[in-house]
């Protein structure tokens, strides 16, 4: 009996022992207030357990070795590519004041700048997209480049997939870079199998095992979505390598997918190419003696065409990227703002940059799916609703499907298409690629998407809000804590 009672003061000891070391931590990290305090909570209320959860994902560590690398392979590639955009004068300098701001806060966090002479076309439906991706594979004469968060096992997944080995089988080289955990399915697949036989590179990026949990946080994931044929054609957008069938349940009401993506030509496709670069040598090891076969010059011109501005952005990234351009476009729109995403969990500086722009008269919309795939995450994101209704934000719930395009329009001038939500996880822990175009036309042609997306959604009333269930407000009240981690 006395041997328990000494195991038991040892157990409760080294307890409190680690709560408080954790508790330290946490507080010298100096995070966000929420992220702190969420923390806090788990340290306190999930003894053992909470510590376990916070050494896998309590950090954004993204481990050392690979932060290096990332380092000296940017410095090679963008000053290559730097360097032929200048000689060829396609970098776009902003003459009006709403684009100037923006552009020149872009080109900070990324370390990018906007391309002009770009020839863009918006795909607003997911078969149309692999039918464009899988013709430009077939007519691809030197490279093509694919990077996903998810290629889906099966359906016209495999379409593409065949596309890739018909491309290898006539000298192109083909590189696949899929995330581990988006895309383990298909990584363990026959059809990964098959296109490895043929010559197509098949890579896993950002690889979950034991040894990996010590060194990085495993749930910073490669949330990007794009492709480079031929250093000529880019894609980039929400769409991952998935077709209408795609986790599409009728009993639940949950899908099909409805994604937005932009299939361009010109300069722009350069800037995808360093990001996919980027991303490929390290996640494959493979280097590059010469990298100017993946940057042709015949596509720098800049006599017309749109502006387009790549900027990526994850972990390490200066000035969080993602987030620092979203808000200062929400600061800089005068008239209107919509924007639709899945994942609508804010920060508390996006959400009162919202509140403020609807305060101040700008007319705020946000179109989020009416059902989503994950119920935690959508009582998060309604536990925010009452806020942004009262300060005269419009809500609306999309009915169509799960409405998983991430765009936004502000005052009919500028538009944004790309991979992140507007969430904490894509503000800081996912890699992500978004794509700014300064363009009257082409955002005038997204806010026409946005408003079809508006006719076949319910608006948010106030007065009905109010009159939800308590236990309703409690639970969605309840996941806004767990916000930070989501």
């Amino acid at each position: 009996m006395g041997s328990l009672s000494w195991i038991t003061v040892i157990v409760l000891a080294s307890d409190w022992m680690i709560r408080i070391g954790l508790a330290i931590r946490i507080i010298m990290r100096r995070a966000s207030v929420p992220v702190s305090l969420a923390w806090l909570l788990i340290v306190l209320f999930m003894p053992f357990v909470g510590f376990v959860v916070y050494l896998l994902i309590g950090e954004n560590r993204l481990g050392r070795s690979r932060v290096r690398q990332y380092n000296e392979l940017t410095r090679g590639i963008d000053s290559e590519a730097a360097a032929m955009w200048q000689h060829h004068h396609v970098e776009w300098q902003a003459q009006e004041e709403f684009y100037r701001h923006a552009a020149k806060l872009g080109t900070a966090v990324s370390g990018l700048p906007p391309l002009t002479g770009n020839n863009l076309e918006l795909i607003s439906e997911s078969g149309s997209m692999l039918d464009r991706l899988i013709a430009d594979i077939d007519g691809a004469q030197d490279h093509c480049h694919l990077l996903y968060f998810i290629w889906m096992k099966g359906g016209r997944g495999v379409e593409v997939a065949e596309a890739l080995r018909r491309a290898a089988a006539r000298g192109v080289e083909c590189r696949v870079l899929v995330d581990a955990v988006g895309s383990k399915a298909f990584l363990r697949s026959g059809e990964a199998r098959a296109a490895r036989e043929a010559g197509v590179r098949v890579v896993a990026a950002l690889p979950v095992n034991p040894l990996r949990m010590l060194l990085a946080r495993i749930d910073l994931r490669n949330h990007r979505k794009l492709a480079v044929i031929d250093g000529r054609i880019g894609y980039a957008g929400s769409q991952n390598i998935t077709d209408d069938t795609f986790k599409f349940n009728p009993r639940t009401g949950i899908g099909p997918w409805i994604d937005a993506s932009v299939r361009l030509e010109g300069p722009a496709a350069h800037a995808l190419q360093v990001v996919f670069l980027r991303d490929w040598m390290l996640d494959s090891g493979e280097r590059f003696e010469a990298l100017g076969r993946f940057f042709p010059e015949d596509v720098l011109r800049s006599d017309s065409g749109s502006v387009l501005h790549v900027i990526p952005s994850g972990p390490g990234a200066p000035l969080d990227a993602v987030q620092q351009t979203f808000l200062s476009t929400i600061y800089t729109a005068r008239e209107e703002i919509i924007i639709t995403t899945p994942y609508f969990v804010p920060d508390e500086a996006s959400k009162a940059a919202l509140c403020m722009a609807a305060m101040r008269g700008v007319e705020v919309t946000i179109v989020v799916p009416e059902r989503l795939d994950a119920p935690v995450v959508a009582a998060a994101s309604r536990s925010h609703y009452l806020d942004l209704l009262d300060a005269g934000v419009r809500i609306f719930h999309y009915r169509g499907g799960l409405l998983h395009s991430k765009t936004m329009t502000a005052d009919r001038k500028l538009a944004i298409i790309g991979s992140a939500n507007l969430d904490m996880r894509s503000f800081w822990l996912n890699f992500e690629i978004t794509l700014f175009i300064y363009d009257d036309d082409f955002s005038s042609l997204v806010r026409f998407m946005q408003v079809d997306y508006l006719n076949r959604a319910s608006f948010i009333h106030r007065d009905w809000w109010l009159k939800r269930s308590l236990a309703r407000r409690f639970l969605d009240n309840g996941a806004q804590l767990l916000s930070p981690l989501l």
